[in-house]
This record gives C-alpha cells, structure tokens and sequence, in this order.
C-alpha cells in the first residue's frame, strides 16, 4: 500500500532555523559533544534529511556563485564528507538522501541523529574534519552500519568566536546494499552519554597515535 508523502522544503535555512527543527539531548557531564535528534515532525511541521544536510553543508546562505558538491547541491561550509555504511555502492549525494525521505515509513520516529564534536583553539580545520570522519568510519559506517554525513564549520572565518566543529549528520535507519532497515537502537534521547563516553576514547585514543607518529 502506498503512502501519501507529505511535502517538506528544501530551500536554504539558517542555522537558528535548523535547530528549531532539532531535539536538542542534552545530560549532565556530556557538554563536550552535542546530540540532537531530527524527527519526521516537529511543531506540525514535516522535515527530511535533505533539508537537514542542505543545512548544515551550507551555514551561510549560498550565493550564485558557491560552490557545490558533484551533484549539484551548495556548500558554504568549509569542508564535508560523505561516510557510507559497509558495503554500500557510491552514489551521488542528492540521490542518496532523496531515497532516503522517499523510504521513510507510515510511523518512523526518527529521520536523523546529529552529534557535534568541537576542535580545541589549536587544532588545524583539517585535523578535525580527518578525526570525526574517522570516527563516523570506524564506530557508525562500520561498527552500527549507519550512513552520516559529516560537515566541517569554521565560525572564526566569519569573524566568530566559535571554536571549529564538525557536525556529524546520522541517517537513522541502518543501510544495507539491499536498501534502509530498522532505526538503529542507540539513536534515542536518552544516549548522549553513550555516544559522548565512545567519542571521548576515541579522541583520547587518536591523540595517542598523533603523539606517537
């Protein structure tokens, strides 16, 4: 049986915007990482990954000129990789997260997770952007076969105070070669001290290996 689909925008949002449609998780002791959750609806609002993503590949509105991604979608943000799940075939970017909405279910709870690492003051753009998609491989694409996308922003180019960081964009549903199964069991609100405690060995077994080489 088909599903009516209800129509979301994909137009640009500002980043105020994009938080407005987030459930912002937020447990004592875990404000070193940020975790919030994207649902179908919000505020009698539909969303999609699409919009979400668009969002955060380009905080700053696009212009005409802007760069974009090979298949065509604006990015503004200093940099963003794509991390697939095991197994999965490349494909374009706009395809990937069109399916994705096109397959969300009648009563999925959750569309997408995003968790934001921060860089410390002397921390190169590049060596943060290097660390969370590492992660985003190592604990997501292969550990839970999650897809994420992870985009790199660097407020203190546009005269910020912020510290670099890096938003890892989760898709909920775990990602086969044979297409989306179930909402992975570690993307709910109570777990940001679980994906806070994993990043934190991550990035102290990171140093590790920077100190080391």
């Amino acid at each position: 049986m088909k599903t009516k689909k209800t129509a979301v925008t994909t137009t640009w949002q500002s980043p105020a915007q994009v938080m407005d449609t987030l459930f912002d998780v937020r447990e004592p002791g875990c404000d070193g990482v940020g975790f919030a959750l994207l649902r179908p609806r919000a505020k009698q609002k539909a969303n999609s990954v699409a919009a979400l993503i668009g969002a955060k590949l380009s905080p700053i509105k696009p212009a005409v000129s802007t760069p974009t991604t090979a298949c065509g979608m604006p990015v503004t943000a200093r940099d963003h990789r794509v991390v697939l799940a095991r197994g999965v075939a490349d494909t374009a970017l706009t395809r990937l997260l069109d399916d994705y909405d096109a397959a969300t279910r009648p009563h999925q709870r959750l569309l997408a997770a995003v968790i934001t690492v921060r860089g410390d003051e002397d921390m190169p753009a590049h060596d943060l952007l290097d660390m969370a998609a590492t992660y985003a491989t190592i604990h997501l694409a292969r550990g839970r076969r999650l897809t994420s996308v992870v985009a790199l922003h660097t407020p203190g180019d546009e005269l910020s105070r912020a510290l670099p960081h890096a938003h890892i964009c989760i898709l909920a549903r775990q990602h086969t070669p044979s297409g989306w199964l179930a909402e992975h069991e570690d993307l709910t609100d109570t777990a940001h001290g679980l994906w806070a405690e994993e990043w934190a060995a991550f990035r102290a077994g990171w140093e590790r290996i920077a100190a080391a080489a």
